[in-house]
C-alpha cells in the first residue's frame, strides 16, 4: 500500500507538471494510452481473464464514468490550487462514502462514525473557509472530485465477484481515454517529446499503482493498510515545497488533520464493527 500510495502520488506530482503545457483532456489520453498498454501487459503477465462482457458490464462502465469526471475534477483542480491542498480534499471521499454507507448497503453506521462524519465536514469547511476572502471557487473542484471518486468506489462494490481485476481496472482507463477524446473539438497543443515522455512515465506508474494497490487489498488486513492511504498527502506537501514551493498556511493544516483524523477514525470503528461481528459469528457457529 505504501508503494501504491507513492506512486500515486508521483503520478499527481507529473501531471501537474504536465498541466501547465498540455490540456488536461489531451494528458489523459496520452497517458490513457501508455497505461492501457501497460495494465493489458500486466494482466497477460497475471494471467487474469479480460472479457469483452467484464469490459461492457454496466458497473464496470459507470465505474469507469465516474473515474473520468473525478480525474478530469482533480487535474482541473492541480493547476489552480497547491497539490497538496488538492489532495487533502479529494481525500475526504472515505467520509463521503461512510454518509453514504446506510443509505445505499443499508450498512449500519453507529455514533462514533456519524461523529467522524460530521468532524470530517468541519474540516472540509475549516480548509476552504466558505463565506470568506479565504474561498475561491477553485476548491469546489477536488471537492467534486471526492465526490465522484466515492461514486466510484460504490460502483465496485456491485462489480459481479466472476469479473477479473484486470476487466474493472481496464475499464476504468479506457473509458478515461474516451472522455479525453471529447475535448479534442476544444483544442488540443502540440505534443512535445518532454510532455510525451513523462505521460508515459505516467502511465507506467500508475499502472504500478494499481496492481499494488490490489495486491495489498487482496493480501493485507484492511484495518492495517487502509490508514496507509493517506501517505499520499505527506508525498504531496513534499513535492508541492521541493518543486513549486507551496507553503501550507495554519488554516490549511489544521482542516487537513481534522480530515485525516477523521477518516482514520472510521476505519478504526469498521475494525471494531467487523471484529464484533466476526466474533458474534463464531460464538454462533460454536454453539450450533
Amino acid at each position: 500500500m505504501v508503494v501504491a500510495m507513492s506512486f500515486l502520488a508521483a503520478n499527481d506530482a507529473i501531471l501537474k507538471l504536465v498541466g501547465a503545457e498540455l490540456p488536461v483532456g489531451q494528458m489523459l489520453v496520452v497517458r490513457g494510452a501508455a497505461l492501457c498498454t501497460f495494465l493489458t501487459l500486466g494482466c497477460w503477465i497475471g494471467r487474469q481473464k479480460v472479457s469483452f462482457s467484464g469490459l461492457l458490464h454496466p458497473w464496470c462502465v459507470l465505474r469507469g464514468v465516474a473515474e473520468i469526471i473525478a480525474t478530469y475534477l482533480f487535474i482541473s483542480s492541480l493547476a489552480l490550487l497547491p497539490i497538496a491542498l488538492a489532495s487533502t480534499l479529494v481525500f475526504s471521499f472515505p467520509i463521503i462514502l461512510t454518509a453514504v454507507s446506510g443509505p445505499v448497503f443499508g450498512e449500519r453506521v453507529g455514533p462514533w462514525r456519524w461523529g467522524a462524519v460530521l468532524a470530517g465536514f468541519v474540516g472540509v469547511l475549516v480548509v476552504t473557509a466558505p463565506g470568506t476572502g479565504s474561498w475561491q471557487p477553485a476548491l469546489a473542484l477536488p471537492l467534486g472530485a471526492a465526490v465522484f471518486v466515492a461514486v466510484r468506489d460504490v460502483s465496485t462494490r456491485f462489480v459481479a465477484p466472476h469479473i477479473s481485476d484486470g476487466s474493472v481496472t481496464l475499464t476504468s482507463a479506457i473509458t478515461v481515454i474516451i472522455g479525453g477524446l471529447a475535448s479534442l473539438p476544444f483544442g488540443w497543443a502540440p505534443l512535445s517529446v518532454h510532455a510525451v515522455s513523462w505521460l508515459t512515465l505516467g502511465g507506467l506508474i500508475i499502472a504500478i499503482s494499481f496492481f499494488t494497490y490490489v495486491m495489498a487489498v487482496r493480501t493485507g488486513e484492511l484495518s492495517l493498510i487502509a490508514p496507509v492511504q493517506y501517505i499520499v498527502i505527506l508525498w504531496a506537501l513534499i513535492y508541492g515545497l521541493v518543486f513549486w514551493n507551496e507553503v501550507p498556511g495554519l488554516r490549511e493544516l489544521v482542516g487537513g488533520a481534522i480530515i485525516i483524523g477523521s477518516g482514520l477514525l472510521i476505519l478504526h470503528r469498521e475494525k471494531v464493527q467487523h471484529d464484533r461481528l466476526a466474533a458474534q459469528h463464531e460464538q454462533k457457529a460454536g454453539t450450533e
